[in-house]
């Protein structure tokens, strides 16, 4: 078994320096997403969407990082969320997930990938991210397809529209994003971004806990309690247009029923997370679930990579000391909604498992 090792990384917080085209409402059906999956294992040119994509290799390299020397390509990380999108139903709300391709050029017809479920949600905001490899003078359009899974996998999903954008005008965006047009009144946004900015490589092992959360869903006479988990977001700032949005990397399950929440622990890569760089700003928010779509925010507050391991818990899963304010703004004050207790923040190189 691979003995882990904690490397402790050093920061102080740092910050980082759309056009329409086609879109579609026509209610089609879908190869289901596990049958979508076995089809691309038995074509070595699709590539999964749970792992990163290496445009135009179709090599067993799985460490790749980076720009490949001599190719002249550079890596790219590409992700999704949408609001107000058209339901497909009178009678539920539709879980919607995206399917991303290529469609055009040398690479016609490869799919990049598809990003998570998100349950009973007109607003996605998905965190599964997609890695391509391409560059300034390589055309390289893209299809984006939303789809509204419904119920078990017995039921084909059904398409809720499509939109297209081509890699390098995104990326060249102010705030290097664009948006399309869905339905009267919904808008599918796409980021793309360099995928590595430090040389910081392997995956963070996280584990949090909550302590003395505050209430949220009273419920019925005071006796409900509310159901937490909690996302990661990282920083993207554009100050020539004087935007900063906050992308979506990590979802944890949620705890019915807890306010002192004990959430599993999981494992992220670092070019997800971070770009690669330790210092790189990141938020957690701790939400309460509901079945609806309509989640409640608990609180949350901005961190990094040195920040959360500094905080560590030193006296055992109840560490108040250690903990971390859980802060939400009301009106002109910031007041406290909980604490958050790192229990564990390390960091595993590439050769290690993370058991």
């Amino acid at each position: 078994m691979a003995r882990f090792t904690r490397t402790i990384v050093s920061g102080t917080f740092g910050t980082q320096q759309s056009s329409e085209e086609s879109s579609s409402t026509e209610l089609v059906f879908h190869t289901p997403p596990e049958k979508q999956q076995q089809q691309q294992d038995e074509q070595p040119a699709a590539t999964a969407a749970t792992s990163p994509t290496t445009m135009g290799n179709n090599r067993k390299n799985k460490k790749s990082r980076g720009s490949r020397k001599g190719s002249g390509l550079q890596r790219f990380q590409l992700s999704l969320r949408a609001e107000n999108l058209p339901n497909t139903s009178f009678f539920r709300t539709a879980s919607p997930y995206a399917t991303v391709e290529i469609v055009g050029g040398p690479q016609d017809g490869t799919v990049l990938g598809q990003t998570e479920v998100i349950k009973k949600s007109l607003s996605p905001d998905w965190c599964e991210i997609l890695f391509l490899e391409t560059s300034a003078n390589i055309h390289m359009p893209l299809r984006v397809t939303l789809w509204d899974q419904r119920g078990d996998d017995s039921l084909p999903p059904i398409s809720m529209a499509t939109a297209e954008f081509e890699a390098t005008a995104v990326y060249q965006s102010p705030g290097k994003t664009q948006t399309d047009s869905i339905g009267k009144r919904g808008k599918l946004h796409i980021h793309i971004e360099e995928s590595f900015v430090g040389d910081l490589r392997g995956k963070l092992k996280l584990q949090l806990r909550g302590l003395d959360m505050k209430n949220v869903e009273p419920g019925p006479f005071g006796l409900g309690r509310s159901d937490p988990f909690f996302e990661i977001a990282k920083k993207n700032a554009d100050h020539h247009i004087a935007t900063v949005n906050w992308n979506v990397v990590y979802r944890s399950e949620h705890i019915d029923n807890n306010l002192n929440p004990y959430w599993d622990p999981t494992v992220i890569d670092l070019e997800k997370l971070c770009f690669g760089q330790a210092d790189w700003p990141l938020k957690i928010s701790v939400w309460d679930h509901n079945s609806n779509g309509n989640h409640v925010l608990i609180g949350e507050f901005e961190t990094n990579l040195p920040h959360m391991q500094e905080r560590i818990s030193i006296k055992g899963n109840a560490d108040r000391d250690q903990a971390v304010l859980l802060g939400q703004q009301v009106k002109t004050n910031n007041k406290t909604y909980g604490l958050l207790v790192v229990l564990k923040a390390e960091i595993l190189h590439d050769d290690q498992n993370p058991v």
